[in-house]
């Protein structure tokens, strides 16, 4: 007698990681688990990006990243850029940390301890996270918003401040900023409402400035209220300038513009008369206005100690009335030559 068992489905099956489950699942979106999945099920072939891009619809330059995540989540390890599976966590810990190593050279030699792999992991896993982080699918979105009673609360809050319904899309960005880049509600919230107050009321900011607060590690209300006071204050500075400057319509000031700023006023404490002056010294010099060219001007009145016109015309008179230093009217290396002569005859 002859037995057989259809397991339909089941009949073609490959293994997946507990780890994907149980660490992996939190940080990653449906890029990366696609990627994943397209590997694992082909473990066996030579599968090129091209292919993995064919089979999962996701873009290929986005491979390379989604592959990067799961090495440093240590359910993947490479080696002179192979992957394969990672044997256990301490494998893949001692991975990302000789990969860490080599970039940065290390002079030592020690073996380094656990608690220094770890935390090299850690470093990883939230650098990844940040750095270009990837918006859920609209499947994803649809059944996180299902299950997920703190992203439904989000939601809810974020229609009210922003006065409309959420499109998938918004809802999605919302859920990337919660779980991807690790932002927790309040500070969310707090992100909305500092977006509405400086008239940026939009997704697309909201998201742009959240990544960016992910990035610098803005993980409490603490945090998220000072850098809220510093970005008002930044904000304060550049009108002051732009005022003292004379510019109606500047556009929006760039991350540089606005270091400078902070620095002039925030730092070195000089009034508007002295910007407006160093502004018109700007461009009767070089025609045009050059925040690096006024950052030179002040720089120098700054470690003079000038910091006020009175201050600076004081200066300039003294340096008008110095004596000059008498230029001597012989040649040094000409009288060296002469004693040289001397000395011989």
């Amino acid at each position: 007698m002859s037995v057989k068992i259809n397991l339909g489905a089941w009949s073609s099956v490959f293994a997946v990681p507990s780890k994907v489950v149980d660490e992996g699942l939190k940080f990653s979106d449906g890029v990366k688990l696609k990627v994943l999945l397209c590997v694992l099920r082909n473990a066996d072939k030579n599968i090129t990006e091209a292919e993995i891009s064919k089979i999962t619809g996701v873009n290929v330059t986005d491979i390379p990243e989604a592959l990067d995540y799961w090495v440093s989540m240590g359910v993947l390890c490479k080696s002179n850029g192979v992957l394969a599976p990672a044997e256990d966590s301490e494998a893949a810990s001692d991975d990302v940390y000789n990969s860490k190593k080599e970039i940065k050279s290390e002079k030592t030699e020690e073996k380094p301890t656990t608690e220094q792999i770890s935390k090299d992991v850690e470093e990883n896993k939230k650098k990844f996270v940040v750095t270009k982080p990837q918006k859920p699918d609209y499947v994803f979105t649809a059944q996180q918003l299902a299950v997920d009673e703190e992203l439904k609360v989000l939601v809810a809050e974020a229609q009210s401040a922003l006065g409309k319904i959420l499109s998938n899309s918004d809802i999605s960005t919302l859920l990337m900023l919660k779980d991807t880049c690790g932002l927790p509600l309040d500070v969310i919230l707090m992100l909305i409402q500092y977006s509405i107050s400086i008239n940026k009321a939009n997704m697309r900011s909201i998201e742009r400035i959240g990544v960016k607060w992910a990035d610098d590690g803005i993980f409490t209300v603490e945090a998220a209220d000072n850098k809220i006071r510093q970005a008002n204050l930044s904000s304060k500075n550049y009108s002051i300038v732009k005022t003292a400057f004379g510019l109606s319509n500047p556009g929006s000031p760039t991350a540089k513009q606005l270091e400078f700023c902070d620095r002039w006023i925030t730092e070195w404490k000089f009034s508007p008369d002295m910007l407006r002056e160093a502004y018109e010294r700007c461009v009767d010099t070089k025609g045009s206005m050059k925040f690096s060219y006024i950052d030179g001007i002040l720089r120098r009145w700054h470690n003079e100690g000038i910091m006020n016109l009175n201050d600076l015309a004081e200066f300039e008179d003294k340096k008008k009335t110095a004596p000059k230093k008498r230029k001597t009217s012989y040649d040094i290396e000409e009288l060296k030559k002469i004693d040289t002569l001397d000395f011989i005859n």
